[in-house]
């Protein structure tokens, strides 16, 4: 049997992931939380993270992996690697009954002990634009996977992509060239600190430019580097696990502010407050635990919080995940689906979360007016979730003419610089071009 073709930038490809600290190391419990997403989304008893080198794949994140097989394995040879396929094509291989298929008919792991029947991979791009190796998911019988299936572990082998590109050895952009342990350390002691901080930028309604509520930024506060953005910290504390303490905190107190401009100050008396949630913290078993903690300790109603989740953390979702947002929205909160309309499966997870408020992606917002493409790709997506009976909130609004062709398309509520910046709590009620006070949305 022929082994799979080659990349047709090999060459550039190897290069790109030798820069990758990830060939023959330890087991990466951040790598393997996601590759064990992959098995439990797509309903298989295995899933592996592939990276393909210049002579074998290696197996660098696995879920049942060794059961499957029967045997452990670190790797194989490329003449039966399925990954490499993936790898030289750049795109999902989808094979649904792998005797079938004359590629892979006479395959050692098809025709051998390990029985495999059915194959799914999408390919792990990393920041070159060249694959680094595939997200995969085996199983021992003929299986069809629909392209929402697809399109979930397309996701999630994004998310992997991102992951490992705090391994990189010359992640100028990012982490790949400092400790991360020590990182993780300083970001651990700056929660425990209480240098985490919250700005918060007003949601606005179009028609009147009244505050209907606020969704609430992190920043962290660090006594050496300043005021940092999500972007400086957040992927790390995504790694290392910390976003669980520190979701936590950002929810407890952006509902204690909330609850307490609830009580003091007249025109919030219906102030409500929006958080976003990440994967790691959907999958924490106590996740609706603690919204209730935090709801009943700041004395924040229900009806009040809104809980905003990205594409990326409902594609990581299980069972588990999709019983904890039931019993989060029976509580009374609001779920709303963010960035929507810029991930794979966007118009799935209208079918399966049913979210109350979809937030338009500033990247439609930009294109207003730019084109009739563009207007007519926002408009459609602005209407979808209107008639599936949700509330819809623009992003990233920063001219006029943007407002006006929102309104045009039945878009009421938006936030953006045009009405405010995210702002320090002490100065939100201070002055703000266009601000008339907070008011309960109807």
């Amino acid at each position: 049997m022929p082994g799979a073709p080659r990349h047709p930038r090999e060459k550039e490809r190897l290069a790109s992931l030798r820069s990758y600290r990830v060939l023959d190391t330890r087991p990466d419990p951040a790598l393997d939380a996601i590759t064990a997403a992959a098995a439990r989304a797509l309903g298989a008893p295995a899933a592996v993270l592939g990276l393909v080198d210049e002579h074998r794949q290696w197996f660098k994140s696995s879920a049942g992996l060794e059961e499957f097989l029967g045997h452990p394995s670190r790797g194989t040879s490329l003449d039966v690697s399925f990954c490499a396929h993936v790898v030289a094509t750049e795109a999902p291989l989808v094979v649904p009954d792998t005797r079938l298929d004359p590629r892979f008919a006479d395959n050692a792991f098809v025709v051998g002990s390990e029985d495999l029947r059915s194959y799914v991979g999408a390919p792990v791009v990393g920041r070159d634009g060249l694959p680094l190796g595939a997200l995969c998911v085996l199983d021992h019988r003929p299986r069809e996977h629909d392209a929402a299936a697809v399109a979930v572990l397309v996701d999630l082998a994004a998310t992997l992509a991102e992951l490992l590109e705090l391994r990189r050895l010359d992640a100028t952009a990012g982490l790949g060239t400092r400790d991360l342990l020590a990182e993780s350390h300083r970001l651990r002691a700056g929660i425990d600190a209480d240098e985490l901080v919250l700005h918060y930028q007003p949601v606005v309604d179009l028609a009147s430019r009244r505050w209907l509520g606020v969704e609430a930024l992190v920043r962290w506060a660090h006594p050496e580097r300043g005021l940092l953005p999500p972007a400086a910290f957040l992927p790390l504390a995504e790694a290392s696990g910390l976003v669980v303490p520190l979701g936590r905190t950002v929810l407890e107190r952006a509902c204690a502010q909330a609850a307490r401009w609830r009580r003091e100050v007249g025109p919030a008396a219906d102030l409500g407050v929006a958080v976003n949630v990440s994967a790691r913290q959907l999958s924490e078993p106590d996740v609706v635990d603690v919204v209730v903690e935090a709801l009943v300790l700041s004395g924040l109603p229900a009806s009040a919080l809104v809980l905003e989740l990205t594409e990326t953390s409902l594609a990581a979702s299980c069972t588990e995940v999709d019983i904890a947002l039931q019993r989060i929205r029976a509580l009374g909160v609001t779920l709303a689906l963010d960035d929507f309309g810029t991930g794979y499966a966007s118009f799935s997870y209208l079918q399966r979360f049913q979210p109350d408020v979809v937030k338009l992606d500033r990247c439609f917002v930009e294109g207003l007016n730019r084109s009739e493409r563009d207007d007519l790709l926002a408009g459609t997506l602005v209407e979808l979730a209107l008639r599936l009976g949700c509330d819809v909130v623009a992003e990233g609004i920063e001219h006029p003419d943007q407002v006006r062709a929102l309104t045009r398309l039945g878009v009421r509520v938006a936030q953006g610089y045009l009405f405010s910046a995210p702002r320090d709590p002490q100065d939100l009620f201070g002055p703000a071009p266009g601000r008339g006070g907070f008011s309960r949305p109807r």
